[in-house]
């Protein structure tokens, strides 16, 4: 069985998961591990000694369970330094009796790809969404068909270059090459996703720590992302300033008596807060905690909706939308979006398939597992290789509808 490791850098820990996949597709779980990480904000390397540190904790954990270290990984990407926009491509079919190839398809996704970008970015991932063969759009799987001109719609993502560059030097120092980018919010929405929902159009909302990543599913793929600026370390940055805590004690108060609706709990639940220079703990009313957590939670809320209006997706997703990463675990979170986001069915992700890793924690790197694994076949090297830009990687068969 082919193995492939993946490394999901978040703001507050690295996540990594080791998987193996068969000819069929069918992918095992063979070791996860995750460990605390202060060397990235908002998806770039701030830290490189920090960041070095935990990505070679993650190998050794990864090393204890799987007997030695992986030769390649795969790295989440998502955050600020990340863009996406949608591109056309068009490739003539010569000649126009013969039915429409692999070839074609992989052809005239690269010709989408031939975008003039800013010096300071490089593409990390091209994404297509629908085809069209000779006027007649929607089509997912154009193989076979007969046509004289096929066009395609795709996702082009970039990040900066010097963020890819750091990324990179992180593993070259541990000795690991990087394979290849997987869009985070691409693999969180195929981790949690159903066949359905990603083929009627659902949203999903990744809540990390310093950054919130938003995409839209439709048709089968990703159809827009984007990323909000705030996440759950503000919440924690907001209870030290507030109740002049450490940041060690604001933590500990979020993730034991957070709750994203401060109505929700009970009037006289109280609970203790050690205060910086006090060796006693004050007790104060749990409302008044969640009351601060509820308005910075609020706020993510609208900003999440606010970019669904600029997307122009609001009220158009009856697969709903779907809450996961770390923040996903919180009391009162599904209550507050489907508050915010009106007339929206909101749900907590859990992951497809058989398995008991943790959504919060894993959902990226299970995604990301599961796209190369039924994408194995479409991630070969493109004839537009060179550098940094020979790390996209196409992908049109999830297109076609499979189920995790």
């Amino acid at each position: 069985m082919d193995q492939i490791a993946v490394f999901d850098l978040g703001s507050s820990k690295v996540a990594a998961m080791a998987a193996a996949f068969d000819d069929s597709g069918e992918m095992k779980i063979l070791a996860t591990f995750e460990t605390p990480n202060k060397g990235v904000k908002k998806g770039a390397i701030v830290d490189l000694e920090e960041t070095q540190r935990a990505i070679s904790d993650c190998l050794q954990g990864l090393h204890e369970d799987l007997g030695e270290n992986p030769s390649s990984v795969w790295i989440t990407i998502g955050g600020s330094n990340v863009d996406s926009r949608l591109v056309r491509g068009m490739q003539p079919i010569v000649p126009n009796t013969r039915p429409i190839s692999r070839d074609d398809v992989m052809q005239v996704v690269n010709h989408s790809r031939r975008q003039v970008l800013p010096p300071d970015r490089e593409e990390v991932q091209a994404i297509p969404q629908s085809f069209t063969v000779d006027g007649q759009n929607g089509i997912n799987r154009p193989i076979g068909l007969n046509g004289s001109r096929l066009e395609v719609s795709t996702l082009l993502v970039t990040a900066q270059r010097a963020a890819l560059q750091n990324l990179e030097r992180a593993f070259d120092n541990s000795g690991i090459k990087v394979n290849g980018y997987v869009l985070r919010s691409l693999a969180a929405g195929l981790a949690v996703l159903s066949e359905d929902q990603r083929r009627v159009g659902s949203l999903v909302v990744d809540l990390g720590a310093a950054s919130t990543e938003l995409a839209v599913f439709s048709n089968g793929g990703v159809v827009s992302s984007s990323s909000v600026p705030l996440g759950m370390s503000h919440v924690s940055s907001d209870l030290m300033k507030l109740l002049k805590t450490s940041p060690e004690e604001a933590e500990k108060l979020k993730l034991e008596f957070g709750c994203a609706v401060a109505a929700l709990v009970p009037p006289d639940d109280s609970l203790s807060v050690l205060q910086l220079g006090q060796i006693h703990g004050r007790p104060m009313q749990r409302r008044v905690l969640c009351e601060i957590i509820e308005s910075r939670m609020r706020e993510i809320a609208q900003f999440v909706c606010q970019q669904l209006e600029r997307s122009g997706h609001i009220g158009m997703l009856p697969g709903g939308v779907v809450i996961t990463g770390g923040g996903a675990e919180m009391e009162g979170v599904q209550e507050l979006f489907s508050d915010v986001l009106a007339g929206h069915n909101v749900s907590i992700g859990k992951l497809r398939g058989k398995t008991r890793i943790s959504p919060a924690k894993f959902a990226s790197c299970y995604g990301a597992a599961r796209f190369l694994a039924d994408n194995r076949e479409e991630l070969a090297p493109t004839e537009l290789e060179m550098g940094l830009a020979g790390k996209v990687k196409t992908i049109w068969s999830m297109l076609s509808g499979k189920e995790i």
